[in-house]
């Protein structure tokens, strides 16, 4: 007699070759009791409430599944005693079967389609249009429409939301998963409580002023569509697979893409896709986050009332890492009384938007079903809004600031990274294009931050971080890459003779250089955004800025191959034995960053007898 697994299997073969573009309604079943052996193979191939969006153990005494109508026969082949107990449905038609049963004559409106969400978006932006900016992420330059041509919307909200201005970025959003309608109630709950408590609430008002915070309340409108007019309990987006429908947005996302629980099977709610972030949504949202490199991404789904670490379980992930989310974690349940778990799958969306840019990123399983009565789901978002609040409010990373080029100060998005290093992933933080602004979220203790652009030479700057939320600001400008400045001499420097200094400035023929000279090299001279010249502003610097009878000359036009030279007359007189100075050049152009392009090593001077 074949094996349990052995008939499932061979039933599961036939689930692929069933044709779905009917998109007909599917079914939710329920299994009691199951077995160890039952779990393993509904979750691997079926929509198991749970699985995937909540907390359910190898233990669960019930199993709830959602099944499309031609996979019955599989699914019964795995769990014979499972009961049908409910037949999927358009929403609208859920709905208004709940006004008819409350004795309502119209539906409660408090969910939203996708048009609705929408006419809330701009209702908000005419309510405060200072505020408030309606944002179309799909027009972005990289954004795209979904398969059925709609766009994603979003809503910007700041002290001038018109304008894209140099602050830190904040980005909330819901509803990859179309069936998780109580999610856009949260989010369209969190646009609405901070726009109206912005009038008396100091810390919202505070976080509005000083950051952007784009709230995206929906961004599987294909799917939210066909779960208000289709199938209620729809979960991906609407691609057409050839002989089905769909992928789970929230598996499509090129980190660790396909490491851990996701499908192949194209049938599977869990679908991760044919590529990593193959999907228009997948898309606009990775566009999205690199075009403002936010500081915090807070990601709702549901169901579970637990807040998920940043890894999935299949990453290597450091202890230091994980302490340091672990306490944001900790601080984002707690004003929510949520518990806490591990991410079902790689391919999430917080962890790309943390490992691709340094977003401090989390995802929330909101409430204990997808669509419960919307008194229920109002009551939810009230729940939330503490967590929510607490991010926005109060989470700052331990270093923020810019990274600009010295040439024209135009701003670099810049790849920072820190030693010791801490990722086995390649996870990185970048700076953001319009205006080079960072925000690095490290964990307590001490470290080299390494800042790299394209073309340019390469930053270390030491950081020590000593408590959370306390930020430091580190301005960083990078020199353009290329042959470095040198300064080289010639003579032993005995008292009496002369030390002849030559300066090469690679490509920088005609050019105004100084031979500077100073008594020491610490803590030199502070340009600023880290670049710092080995001299120290003193009597002696001072005289080669106005000429000086010992160095000449010290004011010098590079000749054709970029070089000029300098001599220092050392007099005869026996008390400058032993005495140090330090001789280096200087490259100026009004292009660059304080009009000083580049300089050379700095060379001791010790005269001898």
């Amino acid at each position: 007699m074949p094996s349990l697994a052995s008939t499932a299997l061979g039933v599961l073969g036939l689930v692929g070759a069933a044709v779905a573009q009917s998109a007909a309604p599917g079914y939710l079943y329920e299994l009691s009791n199951p077995t160890p052996g039952q779990h393993v193979l509904l979750r691997q191939h079926f929509d198991v409430l749970g699985n995937c969006c909540g907390s359910s153990s190898l233990t669960s005494r019930n199993l709830q599944i959602v099944i499309a109508k031609e996979d019955r026969a599989a699914l019964l082949a795995i769990a014979p005693t499972a009961k049908l107990i409910d037949v999927g449905r358009p929403f609208h038609e859920v709905r208004r079967k709940r006004a008819k049963a409350a004795g309502l004559d119209a539906p409660d409106p408090g969910y939203y389609t996708v048009a609705e969400t929408e006419a809330e978006i701009d209702a908000l932006v005419a309510a405060y249009p200072t505020l408030a900016a309606k944002v179309n992420l799909s027009t972005l330059p990289g954004g795209s429409l979904t398969h059925e041509n709609r766009p994603i919307w979003a809503l910007k909200v700041s002290d001038n939301a018109t304008v894209d201005e140099d602050e830190p970025a904040i980005v909330i959003a819901s509803l990859h998963h179309a069936r998780e309608l109580n999610t856009g109630v949260v989010v369209i709950g969190g646009m609405q409580r901070t726009l109206a408590n912005y009038a008396t609430d100091p810390a919202v008002q505070a976080a509005v002023d000083e950051h952007e915070i784009y709230f995206v309340p929906l961004v599987n409108p294909d799917g939210v569509h066909h779960v208000w007019n289709v199938y209620d309990f729809w979960r991906k987006n609407r691609r057409n697979n050839g002989s089905n429908y769909g992928v789970d947005l929230n598996r499509n996302f090129p980190f660790l893409w396909g490491g851990c629980g996701s499908s192949t099977n194209t049938n599977s709610n869990i679908y991760r896709g044919p590529s990593p972030g193959s999907e228009p949504e997948t898309q606009t949202m990775r566009n999205l986050i690199e075009r403002l490199r936010p500081e915090i991404y807070l990601d709702y789904h549901s169901y579970g009332q637990e807040v998920l670490r940043t890894y999935a379980p299949c990453a290597t992930v450091s202890p230091t890492i994980s302490t340091l989310l672990e306490h944001y974690v900790d601080d984002l349940r707690t004003p929510m009384n949520y518990a806490k778990r591990s991410p079902s799958a790689s391919g999430e969306a917080p962890e790309d938007h943390w490992a691709s840019g340094g977003a401090l990123s989390f995802l929330t399983e909101t409430g204990t079903s997808f669509q419960p009565a919307i008194a229920t789901a109002q009551a939810e978002e009230a729940r939330v809004w503490p967590g929510m609040r607490r991010a926005v409010t109060a989470w700052k990373p331990a270093v923020r600031g810019h990274v600009r080029s010295s040439l024209g100060n135009a701003p670099l998005v810049s790849t920072i990274t820190y030693t010791p290093n801490q990722f086995s992933h390649g996870e990185v933080t970048k700076s953001r294009a319009r205006d080079g602004r960072y925000g690095l979220w490290l964990p307590l203790g001490s470290w080299s931050v390494t800042f790299a652009a394209a073309g340019h030479t390469s930053a270390t700057v030491p950081v020590t971080v000593t408590n959370y939320d306390a930020p430091m600001t580190v301005e960083v400008v990078l020199d353009p890459s290329g042959a470095p400045a040198l300064l080289s001499r010639s003579g032993a420097g005995n008292i009496g003779t002369n030390i002849n200094f030559t300066y090469t400035s690679p490509g920088d023929a005609g050019k105004l250089a100084l031979f500077g000279w100073s008594l020491g090299t610490t803590p030199g001279l502070d340009l600023g955004g880290q670049r710092v010249i080995p001299l120290n502003p003193d009597f002696l610097f001072n005289a080669a800025l106005s000429g000086n009878s010992f160095l000449t000359p010290t004011w010098v036009g590079l000749d054709a191959s970029g070089q000029s030279q300098s001599t220092l007359s050392i007099p005869n007189q026996a008390w400058l034995i032993g005495f140090t100075s330090h001789v280096a050049g200087i490259t100026f152009d009004p292009a660059y960053h304080f009009g000083v392009k580049t300089w050379s090593n700095a060379i001791a001077v010790t005269p001898i007898p």
